[in-house]
């Protein structure tokens, strides 16, 4: 029996540096419309998806591109993409202090 030599394997990326700045203001539970963790592509806003939710499909971490954006636009454009936010839109903790995130009604 011959055994081939496994591939090489690829580069693994560098660790997002970690500081004290927290990426997204608003963070949400949502269903996504595959089931599965996924992210829409929002043009106002950048977002990142966490793996992690009790009730949804993912987490989602959000950052308005605009000063005028809030909750309410956010939970319209998830909407209009297919995912359904569940529960009430958090304020994303800063990592410094201790204090509790505040919950943000659309």
């Amino acid at each position: 029996m011959t055994r081939l030599p496994f591939a090489p394997l690829p580069p693994l990326p560098l660790p997002t540096a970690r500081g004290p700045e927290v990426f997204g203001t608003l963070m949400v539970e949502v269903l996504t419309p595959e089931g599965s963790p996924s992210a829409p592509l929002l043009t106002d806003w950048e977002l990142r998806a966490w793996p992690v939710a009790r009730l949804g499909d993912v987490t989602l971490e959000a950052r308005p591109r605009r000063a005028d954006l809030g909750s309410a636009e956010l939970d319209r454009d998830l909407r209009r993409a297919g995912y359904t936010p569940l529960g009430p839109f958090r304020q994303a903790r800063d990592r410094r202090s201790k204090a509790a995130s505040a919950a943000v009604t659309p």
